[in-house]
């Protein structure tokens, strides 16, 4: 008799176990976003695994096109953000054309106060190096901007774009 009541109480108790770590992980899961979700960063790293934090960081690596909207407290205006990495198909003095690689495609001012940068392209060691240290980059000219080149560019506006920085990676 005490035999089946220490079985049948132990198995309660692995059940029960069981059920409560299922219920304890479900809620403390942190949930996939979607693409068109919107996350904004916490100044707080706490519960986040490094794991979590580079998966996110290569969601963010692998975006080929964003829009996002901040807000200035002081002077209580919003700016619209737009940002773009893909294939220059047109580049003049005074404007740049890029299309993503889902053939999104933006057309960007360029104005005295867009900064332009070149990089060099990852090597195959760079790319197989467990740190990801950002590559060294140098300040060029719009002119230095070729059509085909794989850029990324950023800057502000909602019907008319304008660049605020260009990164060429030659």
């Amino acid at each position: 008799m005490w035999k089946k009541i220490a079985v049948i109480g132990g198995a309660a108790a692995i059940i029960g176990g069981a059920g409560t770590a299922a219920v304890a992980s479900s809620a403390t899961a942190t949930p996939t976003p979607s693409p068109s979700s919107v996350s904004t960063p916490s100044n707080s790293s706490a519960g986040v695994s490094k794991p979590d934090k580079q998966a996110r960081a290569d969601r963010i690596r692998r975006a080929v096109h964003a829009t996002w909207v901040t807000h200035n407290k002081k002077t209580g205006t919003f700016t619209t953000h737009d940002a773009i990495r893909g294939r220059v198909i047109a580049v003049s003095a005074t404007s740049i054309t890029v299309r993503a690689a889902d053939s999104t495609t933006e057309t960007y001012l360029v104005t005295a106060r867009t900064k332009v940068f070149t990089r060099a392209p990852r090597t195959a060691a760079s790319k197989a190096a467990t740190t990801r240290a950002p590559l060294p980059r140098t300040t060029a000219s719009i002119s230095d901007v070729k059509a085909g080149d794989s850029v990324l560019v950023g800057g502000t506006g909602t019907t008319a774009l304008t660049a605020l920085r260009v990164v060429d990676v030659r």
